[in-house]
């Protein structure tokens, strides 16, 4: 009899451990879930880029004229109700809003762009990204998360 139940026991709390590990119901494991989403925020090149993490900065904008003529134009800042916008005539883009944001988070991540660059490696990593050679007039405003300011201005 003891034997019995010293194996109810077992079995038991093995079913008391196995449901307690289980996903039943709608927000089961929901902790764990935003504990990996923040994993791999962090993981990718930044974070999560409807808070402004994602990128280091809090504000980008570019603007690229080429032939005296808009070129490029990219609006990006972390505020309530703020819809980025991205043009490029070169390529025949003119986007607003979400569809915006997913070109702008590509440019974003390939140019990895840091608070102790020098505005003129910014510029040499955004006219690669783009292929632009030659330009008659490049702007570019950053704000990044730690406070620290990017403003570069070159006419040519």
């Amino acid at each position: 009899m003891n034997k019995l139940a010293a194996m109810g026991s077992v079995v038991f709390a093995s079913v008391l451990f196995v449901s307690g590990c289980g996903n039943i119901g709608k927000d089961a494991n929901k902790d764990n879930r935003e504990e990996a989403d923040i994993v791999t925020n962090e993981s990718k090149e930044g974070g999560d880029r409807d808070n402004g993490d994602a990128y280091g900065f809090n504000k980008f904008e570019l603007e690229i004229d080429v032939d005296n003529k808009d070129a490029i134009d990219a609006e990006y800042k972390v505020e309530k109700n703020f819809d980025p916008e991205y043009q490029n005539t070169l390529t025949n883009i003119d986007l607003e809003g979400a569809k915006a944001m997913d070109e702008l988070d590509k440019m974003f991540i390939a140019l990895n762009l840091q608070h102790e660059m020098s505005g003129e490696e910014a510029r040499e990593k955004i006219l690669e990204y783009f292929q632009i050679d030659l330009y008659s007039k490049f702007k570019l405003d950053v704000e990044f998360d730690d406070g620290t300011q990017l403003e570069f201005e070159d006419k040519q």
